[in-house]
């Protein structure tokens, strides 16, 4: 025995560690030692020394100093995605001030969904952060900061989806009217691309006049402009090419004029729609009509840039109340007098 100790001693020496801490911490080990394993104690304790090895890692990574870096890597994005990302992880860090200074490799499944629920309230919100946590994990999962994604195992919200319901004639005449007047006059072209072809709200703010053909009548919205990164080409109604044609300009201006966000808002309050305006319903509106219009959903489906036909069916094409002669006038005569009022833009 005395032998067996003096060698250990040799063994440790110089090592930091006494032999009575060795021991101690061996006897933490085999504490959760069973023999029905079928491993030797001596086996059990190399396998537990061999696990914590390929766990261990040399460098530890902060949560908020891995955003930062997380951050860097998404220069490249379009500015309303790098917001949205910057914007989702500042308020997730700035809301739960132990998680910033937190290691990627110490967090569990429970910490991250808790955070994400005491800050998100909202199942969309919710959804959201969710995605871009995701991300960052697999970016600390790159680097070797943790051994494994928790939210992997975090499911999404259900969203409840509610029945939007298509602007009426009246309404969007109304949008119209408040584009027409001299200060927002410049508005019109943009406005008439979210009603009469439903793009999106963001890629219209991308869009230049150099996408508008009005000799092939059609809508490039480019890979750049995209919200799913992919070319497609939107019909110019009639309608809408009006209003295109009236404030045609240079190839390379912005469809969308300075100050496009506060014009836009004003418009909605004067055209009665304050503190009542639902998200997406211009593009709700667009679907609806041109489904009861033209009754093809595939060429609905190109225009709007969906993947397959099931967004539309479940979602977007709600034609109760419209009628046939209610469709046709929308898209070939609807607003025919304000358009042709209208101010051409200097």
């Amino acid at each position: 025995m005395d032998k067996h100790i003096k060698l250990a001693s040799v063994l440790l020496n110089g090592r930091g560690v006494t032999l009575l801490d060795a021991a101690r911490l061996i006897r933490n080990a085999l504490d959760s030692f069973s023999k029905e394993s079928g491993l030797t104690p001596l086996q059990f304790c190399a396998k537990v020394i061999s696990t914590g090895l390929r766990h261990i890692r040399n460098e530890e990574m902060s949560i908020k100093d891995g955003f930062l870096l997380y951050l860097e890597t998404k220069r490249d994005l379009r500015p309303d995605s790098l917001k949205d990302i910057r914007y989702l992880g500042k308020r997730l860090i700035n809301s739960n001030p132990k998680l910033g200074g937190a290691y990627f490799s110490e967090l569990k499944l429970s910490d991250c969904e808790q955070c994400l629920s005491s800050t998100f309230k909202t199942p969309s919100q919710f959804n959201k952060a969710r995605t871009m946590l995701y991300g960052l994990f697999e970016f600390a999962l790159k680097h070797e900061w943790c051994d494994k994604n928790p939210i992997r195992l975090i499911e999404k919200r259900k969203v409840a989806e509610k029945e939007i319901i298509p602007l009426t004639h009246t309404q969007a005449e109304s949008l119209l009217k408040s584009a027409k007047v001299q200060k927002n006059s410049n508005c019109l072209p943009a406005v008439g691309l979210l009603l009469f072809a439903g793009i999106r709200p963001r890629e219209v703010r991308r869009l230049k006049w150099k996408d508008i053909d009005l000799e092939e009548n059609f809508i490039t919205v480019r890979s750049q402009c995209s919200k799913t990164g992919g070319v497609r080409h939107v019909e110019i109604v009639p309608t809408l090419k009006r209003i295109l044609a009236k404030h045609k300009r240079n190839d390379e201006s912005p469809i969308c004029p300075p100050n496009w966000r506060r014009k836009w808002n004003d418009i909605r309050e004067k055209s009665g729609f304050k503190g009542t305006w639902v998200q997406d319903v211009l593009r709700h509106t667009y679907a609806s009509y041109f489904a009861k219009r033209f009754r093809d959903l595939p060429r609905l489906q190109l225009n709007m840039g969906h993947r397959d036909l099931s967004l539309l069916r479940s979602r977007y094409v709600n034609m109760t109340g419209i009628k046939k002669s209610d469709a046709k006038a929308f898209f070939e005569s609807l607003g025919r007098d304000i358009i042709s009022e209208a101010l051409p833009l200097n």
